[in-house]
């Protein structure tokens, strides 16, 4: 099965550091990064403040996944960024087959 994994964090250059890392690896057949901004309640209060967040999204084995998760714990064991990944339900088998070869052998 193939999923996309998302990993959110804080900043741009953390967000090259870990697609660099994770395709040196090839844990990560191809990487993108999206800037998003997101409302967050003030806890005790009515009002919201703006963050500014990161979204890495790249696709791979799932099988892959665990390895992913142990490399970023080992290099961020403070400050983890989010990490999860959702299933590829569809993909076509040319980019299934692609995929698998680029990437990690299990």
């Amino acid at each position: 099965m193939m999923v996309l994994v998302h990993i959110t964090v804080k900043n741009q250059i953390q967000a090259n550091e870990i697609i660099e890392l994770l395709m040196d690896k090839k844990l990560l057949a191809d990487a993108l990064v999206s800037e998003k901004m997101i409302l967050l309640k003030v806890k005790g209060s009515e009002k919201t403040k703006q963050k500014k967040i990161y979204l890495i999204i790249g696709k791979t084995k799932a099988l892959l996944f665990k390895t992913i998760n142990e490399i970023l714990y080992k290099k961020y064991p403070d400050k983890m960024p989010i990490l999860y990944a959702v299933p590829i339900v569809y993909m076509d088998d040319g980019q299934t087959e692609e995929l698998r070869m680029i990437t990690a052998k299990i």
